[in-house]
């Protein structure tokens, strides 16, 4: 089981991150966070439209996550970021209907 993590607002994670997963200060002075790198994923939530039949439709809506790498005196370290940038997909780059395709097709495809 993973130990537990700690829960805090976004709006403290650019003090949280000044401290190491054992609590102690990260060496290398204060670190920016909005001038570490950033990225992204897309990562789809997925629904069974009726889980009790075996061919009930599956589908799919995506869910962009940021995060961003930064870099101190001993290495780098990522953090999801997604609350904290405040970031949305604008409505037109975001399908928010189902995904067609194979992809969610409920039939194994892909």
């Amino acid at each position: 089981m993973a130990p537990p993590c700690a829960v805090f607002p976004a709006s403290q994670l650019p003090t949280e991150i000044q401290v190491d997963e054992n609590g102690k200060r990260r060496k290398g002075g204060r670190i920016d966070l909005s001038a570490c790198e950033l990225l992204s994923m897309v990562q789809y939530d997925c629904q069974i439209d009726h889980p009790e039949l075996r061919d009930s439709a599956v589908r799919c809506w995506p869910v962009q996550r940021w995060f961003r790498r930064c870099q101190y005196q001993k290495g780098k370290f990522m953090v999801e970021t997604t609350m904290w940038e405040g970031k949305t997909p604008a409505p037109d780059s975001v399908d928010k209907g189902p995904r067609d395709g194979n992809l969610g097709d409920g039939r194994g495809g892909a």
